[in-house]
């Protein structure tokens, strides 16, 4: 660094070479007032991000940092990046909340504070409530919660009932103040860690487009943004605010209000066109992702040619304390060019009250165009562990694992080489979805109109007690060359070359693991005994009425060439379903995701 301050001294003065990059440190120890130096580390990740220049690292130590990081700038390119890096094996841990030690016994497990609400600064979550367009149900509560020991509670709306539950507060306002009653069991509060949300956000800029910013190995909690919609500035616990070329990786998000991961924020209607070479491009990869009310991943537009895979998404909306119609583990609005590979999703709940609501494992809505889903497992939820919805496609998803009910809306979605285990359908077109396509691999407005049931494709795939034989056929439909196991039934329009096996018991079953899932059934010989046509570009051709091919997001053909296991496939044979090397008997199959470094696995 001090070469750096040499340089920026002199440079009024002669020509120098390119500023040499940065090795900034920060510690729970630090000074914000010192170098930043390994040796005098600064205290506050905040102050790394004011000092560094594209090319430089912030090495960031174990601790607790309560703070929301707004960075400044970005990088210039791959090679010349603004890298913030949790070290390795450390726990460093960013939180939106602040320790509360002045709780006042009441009765019944119950405790009281009373805050001045300058302690919240310009943001009191206790005094705002969930509010946005599309949220359903929940408008009661506010955006404050109380963890103990990490553990959130639930708000109650009465003092009374606070006092029979215990893991539940509820919030009083004074006129210039914020009561907070919440039930600790037979806890001291005091004694332990008692925290309330005091942040919007963990890290989020406000400056808009910052471009080549990577974000490794963090543990990031206690965000308290307001709901996410489409058509309206988004904010969540970490968001890239219409950034392009982020990497977010390795980092654990967890016990978020609404939303954990959004990138959009620019706002504008859905069929509005859009420069998609100004956006997106981000990878987000290897995280946790857990206890988000609203949604694990979320945007508008901003993902456009990203790639989002390896996480692991898991207990979304657990309280039920909100519904509507933008939520689930991921849910996407004009996805162009966007792959969501290799997730395990799991245990997503349904907020669903007085007939409104929808949650999904994975939730593709509006405009998609050239979006793939490929090599995820999605199950043991309440809600849709899939769901495409008002765009004219292409959508491929392939290789992948479903448990659940599926739903569709949508035009040229191709299913090809899935296991879908007792997956009925649910199909049904919105009359009002005038929806937008675009020039391929662009957001280019090309035309708006009304969506239909067109160019499906079902094939090479394995189904289990629930087949085909619900989807009715329609203009361009194809479905054939797939596996029916356990009393699924085939379509009555197609399947020409499929196989109903129904004395094969596939007895699909999902092992939960800490870090992925296992996934065991059990196949027959008839799988091998199938001739399937391999999956290209040319064999699915160009789906109406985009003009659009199913192809990578550079233009180049695609060919379905390996499983979900990264096996390649036999190009003249390929066998139906996920595996590539089926076997007759139990096959089983092991995803294992989220971050690489374990040694932050404890909740704190």
């Amino acid at each position: 660094m001090k070469i750096r301050l040499f340089i920026a001294l002199c440079c009024g003065f002669f020509t120098l070479p390119a500023l040499q990059a940065v090795e900034y440190y920060v510690a729970t120890n630090g000074l914000d007032s010192g170098l930043g130096s390994g040796t005098e580390p600064f205290k506050t990740i905040q102050k790394a991000a004011n000092v560094m220049q594209p090319g430089d690292t912030c090495h960031v130590r174990a601790g607790t940092y309560r703070e929301w990081i707004k960075p400044p700038r970005g990088g210039e390119s791959e090679s010349s990046r603004i890298t913030y890096l949790a070290e390795p094996g450390a726990e460093v841990v960013i939180k939106g909340s602040e320790q509360i030690t002045s709780w006042v016994r009441q009765t019944n497990g119950v405790w009281k504070v009373e805050l001045p609400d300058r302690f919240f600064g310009s943001y009191n979550p206790f005094k705002i409530n969930l509010s946005g367009k599309f949220l359903n149900h929940g408008q009661e509560h506010h955006l404050g919660m109380v963890y103990l020991n990490g553990e959130a509670f639930r708000e109650c709306l009465a003092l009374d009932e606070v006092s029979r539950t215990v893991q539940a507060f509820c919030i009083a306002s004074g006129t210039s103040t914020t009561i907070i009653h919440a039930n600790f069991g037979s806890a001291n509060p005091n004694d332990q860690l008692a925290e309330i949300n005091v942040r919007e956000c963990l890290f989020f800029p406000t400056v808009k487009g910052l471009q080549f910013i990577t974000i490794d190995g963090f543990s990031m909690k206690h965000a308290a943004a307001n709901w996410a919609y489409f058509r309206a500035f988004q904010h969540a616990a970490v968001g890239t605010y219409w950034g392009k070329n982020w990497i977010i990786q390795n980092c654990r998000i967890s016990d978020i209000r609404c939303v954990g991961i959004v990138c959009g924020n620019d706002p504008s209607t859905e069929n509005t066109g859009f420069d998609a070479e100004s956006t997106g491009h981000h990878i987000v990869r290897n995280n946790l992702i857990q206890r988000c009310g609203q949604a694990g991943l979320h945007g508008f537009k901003g993902w456009t040619g990203s790639l989002i895979e390896n996480n692991l998404i898991e207990d979304i909306n657990v309280g039920d304390e909100m519904g509507g119609y933008e939520t689930g583990g991921i849910k996407l609005h004009d996805a162009v060019d966007v792959t969501i590979r290799n997730n395990v999703i799991r245990r997503i709940y349904a907020g669903f009250r007085g007939g409104k609501g929808e949650y999904a494992g994975i939730w593709i809505d509006w405009g998609a165009q050239g979006t793939r889903v490929t090599g995820n497992v999605v199950y043991d939820m309440t809600a849709w562990p899939l769901f495409l919805q008002n765009e004219h496609g292409p959508v491929l998803v392939d290789n992948n694992i479903f448990s659940g009910t599926l739903n569709s809306s949508a035009g040229s979605s191709v299913f090809v080489h899935n296991l879908f285990a007792n997956c009925p359908w649910r199909r049904g077109l919105w009359t009002g979805a005038q929806t937008a396509y675009w020039k391929p691999h662009t957001g280019d407005l090309v035309e708006v109109a009304q969506v239909s049931f067109l160019n499906d494709r079902y094939l090479n795939n394995i189904f289990v007690e629930r087949g085909t034989d619900t989807i009715a056929n329609a203009p361009g439909y194809q479905v054939d060359w797939n596996i029916y196991y356990q009393g699924a039934v085939k379509s009555a329009w197609g399947d020409g070359r499929s196989i109903v096996d129904a004395a094969c018991a596939a007895e699909v079953k999902f092992n939960s693991l800490a870090n992925g899932v296992e996934v065991s059934f059990r196949a027959d010989d008839s799988p091998m005994t199938m001739k399937c046509p391999e999956i290209t570009s040319d064999l699915l051709g160009i789906f109406p009425p985009t003009g659009a091919r199913l192809e990578n997001p550079d233009g180049s053909p695609m060919t379905i060439d390996r499983d979900i296991l990264g096996n390649p496939r036999d190009a003249a044979n390929p066998i139906p379903g996920p595996l590539e090397k089926l076997q007759n008997g139990i096959n089983t199959v092991q995803v294992i995701v989220g971050p690489r470094n374990t040694t932050n696995a404890t909740r704190k």
